[in-house]
C-alpha cells in the first residue's frame, strides 16, 4: 500500500551508511504497558540457552487480562527436563525485557511452523497457540518426534 510516495510494507528497518537493515515486522511488535517489545530480541537471546533449539523460538503477543497485550514464548526443545528449560526461559525473558511471559510453551523439535524457505511463521504460531493446538504438546518435548 502506498502512502504518498512511500511504499508501506509493514517492515521495520533502519539505515546505516546508506544501507537498509531489516529488523522485523510492525505487526509483530508486542506492546505491554506502552512499551514496544521486539520479538526478535527475545528470540535471539533465548536461542543460546541449554535445552532450547537455537533458531527455533517464537515470541508473540496475545490478548491478555483486561484487554491488554501479553507475551507468549513457544520454543522447541529435546530436553528431558522441560521444567528446568521453562524456568531458564522465564528468567531470561525478565532479564532481557524486564517483563514476564504470560505463557511458555515447550514443543518438540520440528514442531514450529516454517515457510518453505525455513523462516519461522510467527503469525501461524500465534494462531496455533490461540486455538490451543499446542495444548497436547506442552511439557512433553521428550515424547514428541517428527
Amino acid at each position: 500500500m502506498f502512502d504518498g510516495e512511500w511504499l508501506r510494507t509493514g517492515d521495520l528497518a533502519y539505515l546505516v551508511d546508506g544501507e537498509m537493515v531489516m529488523c522485523g515486522r510492525i505487526k509483530d511488535v508486542i506492546i505491554i504497558g506502552g512499551r514496544n517489545i521486539y520479538p526478535e530480541e527475545i528470540e535471539r537471546t533465548l536461542g543460546d540457552l541449554d535445552g532450547v533449539r537455537a533458531g527455533n523460538v517464537v515470541a508473540f503477543g496475545v490478548d491478555g487480562a483486561r484487554g491488554k497485550e501479553a507475551m507468549v514464548i513457544v520454543a522447541e526443545t529435546n530436553s528431558d527436563d522441560p521444567h528446568s528449560v521453562a524456568g531458564q526461559i522465564a528468567q531470561r525473558v525478565i532479564e532481557t525485557v524486564g517483563l514476564p511471559a504470560k505463557d511458555i510453551v515447550l514443543v518438540g523439535g520440528g514442531t514450529l511452523p516454517k515457510t518453505s524457505s525455513g523462516k519461522l511463521q510467527r503469525s501461524l504460531c500465534r494462531t496455533l497457540y490461540t486455538t490451543n493446538a499446542f495444548a497436547d504438546l506442552r511439557w512433553k518435548s521428550h515424547a514428541i518426534r517428527r
